[in-house]
């Protein structure tokens, strides 16, 4: 009885361990920020890292982030603690919606 224990609370940790090793290695196919941070002085992979005030700013700084890629801005919309714009690609279909935080400037996949 304890081996067939032992066999099931090692089977759940590694399911759990390799679950986990998936969520840390993030989506790679340019569709969200996760995964490229790149530390600087004021500006970093996931955003201005400063207080965004209006959506004209907040538009630039996720036109800045996404220029790389072959996509572009949606429909944007304010919300009380940030703003969310979709993210589209060249057929106008709809492939994520971020959110850039008012005051840290931290953009977000939300999709």
């Amino acid at each position: 009885m304890r081996k067939i224990v032992l066999i099931i609370l090692l089977s759940i940790f590694v399911v759990l361990s390799d679950c986990s090793v998936q969520a840390m290695n993030g989506r790679h196919d340019g569709r969200s920020p996760y995964g490229d941070y790149s530390p600087g002085p004021r500006e970093g992979g996931y955003g201005a890292r400063k207080e965004v005030r209006t959506a004209d700013e907040a538009r630039r700084i996720l036109q800045k982030y996404f220029s790389s890629r072959s996509v572009r801005l949606g429909r944007m919309r304010e919300k009380e603690r940030f703003f969310e714009a979709e993210i589209r690609d060249r057929n106008n279909a709809l492939i994520d919606v971020v959110i850039i935080d008012k005051r840290t400037g931290r953009i977000r996949s939300i999709y």
